[in-house]
């Protein structure tokens, strides 16, 4: 399988979300739960921005996430996930349904450089 070229650059922006406290009742309060949302900078390749293409985002510990080209010029290059407080590495691939002789066998690109994500 060809693996498509490119690395993906991540950016992040971490905001408040969910938690909150409640009244009594001797019953432990769930974890708070924040809304993180990842952005990663575009991979030019047409079977990315094309019908079956699109990324995968790795999280840590959390089921991987697909992010499929839909429709316009470019696959979405961001993604919003809610998260717990802790600590997280996080890596994006991006696919193809095709491979580089244009069969099925698909193409994935090398993960990402991981970056650490601390969410309070």
């Amino acid at each position: 399988m060809k693996r498509i070229a490119g690395l993906l650059v991540l950016f992040l922006l971490v905001g408040c979300g969910g938690g909150g406290g409640g009244g009594g009742g001797g019953g432990s309060t769930p974890p708070a739960t924040y809304t993180v949302t990842l952005n990663w900078a575009p991979n030019h390749e047409s079977g990315v921005n094309s019908t079956g293409g699109g990324y995968q985002v790795l999280i840590s510990g959390q089921p991987t996430i697909d992010v499929p080209y839909t429709s316009g010029p470019t696959a979405p290059t961001s993604t919003t996930v809610p998260l717990q407080a802790g600590t997280y590495t996080v890596t994006v691939k991006a696919y193809a349904a095709l491979d580089a002789q244009g069969g099925g066998g698909g193409s994935l690109s090398a993960p990402s450089t991981p970056i650490t994500v601390n969410v309070p």
